[in-house]
């Protein structure tokens, strides 16, 4: 008895999964290149070069001067 109330259980809840269909395409706007502004003027490696200069300039090392010589 305890057995077909387990498996009727069982049965129940599956009949109210869910369906998992694939996730929708993105429909909001396309976003801009952050080097397509006009500092940059869409020069990919002039952004490039200027973020590695920040990264630069918020290295600890290098800031307090214990950074290991090449």
């Amino acid at each position: 008895m305890r057995t077909i109330l387990v498996l009727a259980g069982l049965l129940a809840a599956a009949c109210g999964e869910i369906p998992q269909d694939a996730p929708k395409p993105y429909a909001g706007k396309e976003d801009t290149k952050a080097y397509a502004s006009d500092t940059f003027k869409g020069d990919k490696a002039k952004y490039e070069q200027t973020l590695a200069k920040r990264a630069e300039y918020q290295n600890e090392y290098v800031r307090t001067g214990d950074a290991k010589s090449k």
